[in-house]
């Protein structure tokens, strides 16, 4: 069976590369990103064709490519062997959303929207439109938040559809949430799929967006494709050992307990469970997620309650739910939904990853902060599966009703 390449911007940790490599059919060729730290957890992660940790570029993508590049993109690419047009089967990537987040959003409008749409982190988009310029891949995939649609009367993702139709590609977007997708997590983003004109004609009813697989529905109901309501935390951790206090201490898997469909798919095939490492809460934290518990932090009793506080924090998770966003702030329990739902701590760096629907097997490094970042940062893996899967289909029938022409067809056989 033919396996497609990709190239991954703004790659992080890699979880659409997790997503897409998951499916079988895909091979991850080149990575770009900023921070080392995620750059070698993907590296470490992930494999090309032939079996070898993908290229990447540490950095600034705009030092990689476009008017400020110090670095030929020609030379970086070259080990790929995808530099002819057309020959990379799908460019994926989430350009950092940090200035187009909900809490910079409306520090921006306080100072007006020049600032807002002054800010550069809001316009890297542009740097991954200068990588689809010169490979010109078959099909493309981005990941934003959902502000990337609205802001300045759409400007942004206007300025995004249209330099697409003018490289030759058709293209659309969809709000989707993580949850349908079997993500145990209740996250809401916006995805842009492209197709070059050189492989179909789509409409945007016709590219390739997956169907959902779960519905937000009781449990026993009828839902979509699985015939399941939404996952939640009990199915994503509920197996996992007791955390250690110690980094690099492996653990294995309870053998007394109920393992979910879920933790089925992401448990590790050696049974060992890495980065389950918990951290020890003061006294004070103890207090308030217990007093908050499934509620919020403003109904607690005044001598409970900080000076500020987001709208959940402290929170426990819950069990029989899905958690809400899993942020780059995970690691602490006073900035958002981050409590066990019943031992007196935050969520571990697994259980978090766990509730990203990363596999067990996904090593990151034995740092918190970083790690939390990576996790928060990421497109979750399973969400990123299902997109892989219908992208890999849709290539399948495309490209096997095309002739054999130099450039149109691509990828290692299986």
């Amino acid at each position: 069976m033919r396996r497609y390449t990709v190239i991954d911007l703004f790659c992080g940790c890699g979880g659409i590369s997790r997503g897409f490599d998951r499916t079988g059919r895909f091979t991850i060729e080149a990575g770009v990103e900023l921070e080392p730290h995620p750059m070698r957890a993907f590296e470490a992660n992930h494999r090309n064709a032939a079996d070898n940790p993908p290229v990447v570029y540490t950095g600034d993508i705009r030092s990689l490519i476009g008017p400020e590049a110090t670095v030929s993109f020609k030379e970086w690419s070259a080990p790929t062997n995808l530099q002819e047009p057309g020959k990379l089967d799908v460019l994926a990537g989430g350009p950092p959303c940090q200035g187009l987040s909900r809490h910079g959003v409306r520090q921006y409008l306080d100072a007006g929207f020049k600032r807002f749409y002054d800010d550069p982190r809001n316009h890297l988009y542009r740097a991954y439109l200068n990588v689809v310029e010169a490979l010109r891949p078959k099909v493309l995939m981005i990941e934003n938040v959902r502000e990337f649609l609205n802001f300045g009367d759409g400007k942004f993702s206007e300025d995004l559809l249209k330099r697409l139709d003018e490289l030759g590609y058709n293209a659309g977007f969809r709000k989707v949430c993580a949850a349908d997708y079997g993500v145990p997590q209740m996250r809401h983003r916006v995805i842009f799929l492209a197709v070059s004109r050189e492989i179909a004609r789509p409409t945007d009813q016709e590219l390739p967006f997956p169907a959902r697989k779960f519905s937000q529905c009781d449990r026993g109901q009828l839902g979509l494709l699985e015939g399941f309501g939404y996952r939640t935390v009990r199915d994503a951790i509920s197996d996992l050992p007791d955390p250690n206090y110690t980094h690099g201490v492996p653990l294995s898997y309870p053998t007394d307990c109920e393992i979910s469909a879920l933790a089925s798919q992401l448990r590790s095939r050696t049974g060992v469970v890495l980065n389950h490492v918990a951290r020890k809460l003061s006294e004070s934290s103890k207090a308030r997620i217990n007093a908050v518990g499934t509620g919020r932090m403003k109904h607690v009793e005044d001598h409970l309650k900080t000076k500020s506080f987001y709208g959940s924090a402290y929170r426990r998770l819950a069990w029989d739910e899905p958690a809400l966003t899993i942020t780059t702030w995970v690691y602490h329990v006073g900035s958002g939904r981050f409590a066990h739902p019943v031992d007196d701590r935050g969520i571990t760096m697994r259980e978090a990853a766990r509730l990203q629907s990363f596999d067990d097997d996904f090593i990151f490094p034995n740092l918190i902060n970083p790690v939390s970042q990576m996790i928060g940062n990421a497109v979750p893996p399973l969400m990123a599966q299902a997109f892989g899967e219908s992208i890999s289909n849709y290539l399948d029938y495309h490209l096997s009703r095309k002739p054999r022409t130099r450039g149109s067809i691509s990828g290692a056989v299986a």
